[in-house]
């Protein structure tokens, strides 16, 4: 018959437990973590232990680079200063399996660190005591975050090859459904449809995007996760393949080997593929559907590397200002001048006065001047504050004729 020895409390050594589950999207009730904590109090009592303070994790990957574990943090952060928040010493930590506190090789530094930061630390387990301080004790560490590694990418592949195997059989994509489609992914809905397919040919028409987005906005529709429809939403839903009946997988378009030809999904389509291949010739291949999901990078928010007209920016303005210094401004090489020289073209002046005139007789009918001569004489030069810079050349309708007396190649 078995004996329970009763220890004194000031003879335990105080560990810490920690839990951690990857997934809880079923009863989503924390049971993962809860019945592993409970066992780690099993296992620090049969050791002579007491746990002080217990950390979980609850629905969160730890081989996911960016994740955050808050509890692994505070785990580490309270084994490294030595005491939990209550001032209680901590000598120890106790968990199920190694995988549940890493299965990073940055993860295990951190948490071995902090372990090992203090003389006389044990780590408990289903199988014992371990020593964290040994090579032996290190060396089986590794091992773990081997087997957990390797663990990872079995698995990662073996999730890969099911997506695609489903893909083949042109079984619909998982997740939240489709723009177009009813929850059973297969049966168009018969709103959304009609707004894909007139979308798709106003595109090939030559409507612009963002007037289709706002069309759709106006019409308050929603996307299947209640948001805005825009731009970028509306280029992924008429250039993904499933809208003419064809089967993507991981931003490749799928074809049978025997015959070379794409995959039929299970799903009623709602254009043809010819429709598809007109509205995907429309777009660049940056913003394609398929650039998407291959994991591609976007081209956009780049910055333009060269000048947009020859030689800007290598020029240099040579217009008189007012007080007889020259003006050496960035010189816009279509427009012959720097975008804010005091120079004032004769077809510019023939301009301000053909305003000056339509703003007089405005003045006469009630409307007051815009006085002219005020803004011309405010004009500065190569970036001061009074120019009018490319609103003034666009409301002037300035000539893009260089002047020949207000350029100079000279250096800055």
């Amino acid at each position: 018959m078995n004996q329970h020895v009763v220890r004194d409390p000031s003879e335990l050594i105080p560990v810490v437990s920690y839990a951690r589950t990857s997934e809880d999207s079923k009863q989503r009730d924390g049971h993962g973590v809860r019945y592993q904590l409970r066992i780690n109090e099993r296992i620090a009592h049969e050791q002579g232990c007491i746990v002080v303070a217990a950390y979980s994790d609850n629905g969160r990957s730890a081989s996911k680079e960016g994740v955050l574990r808050p509890g692994f943090d505070r785990l580490v952060a309270d084994l490294a200063r030595g005491h939990i928040d209550s001032g209680q010493r901590v000598d120890g930590v106790v968990c199920v399996a190694d995988d549940r506190l890493y299965r990073r090789a940055e993860d295990l530094s951190r948490f071995h660190a902090a372990l090992t930061s203090h003389p006389g630390r044990i780590h408990l387990d289903p199988q014992g005591v371990r020593d964290p301080y040994s090579q032996e004790g290190l060396l089986q560490a590794v091992r773990s975050l081997e087997v957990a590694v390797t663990e990872t990418r079995v698995r990662s592949r073996r999730v890969s090859d099911w997506h695609w195997a489903r893909a083949a059989e042109g079984v619909p994509h998982s997740g939240p459904r489709p723009f177009g489609w009813q929850q059973d992914r297969i049966t168009l809905h018969p709103e959304e449809a009609k707004l894909v397919e007139q979308a798709i040919s106003d595109r090939i028409a030559g409507k612009a995007v963002r007037a289709i987005a706002a069309d759709w906005c106006d019409l308050g529709v929603t996307g299947t996760r209640g948001g805005r429809p825009n731009a970028q939403t509306v280029t992924q839903i008429i250039t993904a393949p499933r809208v003419c009946g064809y089967r993507a997988n991981r931003g490749e378009l799928l074809l049978i080997p025997e015959t070379g030809q794409p995959v039929r999904g299970q799903w009623e389509p709602i254009v043809v593929p010819d429709q598809w291949h007109a509205v995907c010739a429309t777009f660049s291949p940056g913003g394609l559907y398929l650039h998407r999901g291959s994991g591609a990078p976007r081209l956009t928010g780049q910055k333009r590397m060269a000048p947009r007209h020859l030689a800007t920016g290598l020029l240099r303005c040579g217009a008189q200002r007012h007080d007889g210094t020259v003006c050496r401004g960035s010189l816009c090489a279509q427009k012959g001048r720097s975008k804010k020289s005091p120079y004032v073209s004769p077809a510019e002046a023939a301009v301000d006065a053909a305003s000056a005139g339509r703003w007089r007789t405005r003045r006469l009918n009630g409307w007051s001047s815009p006085k002219i001569e005020e803004r011309r004489s405010r004009r500065s030069c190569c970036g001061t504050a009074g120019g009018p810079g490319r609103w003034g050349s666009r409301r002037r309708g300035r000539s893009s004729r260089p002047s020949s007396h207000a350029a100079s190649s000279a250096p800055a």
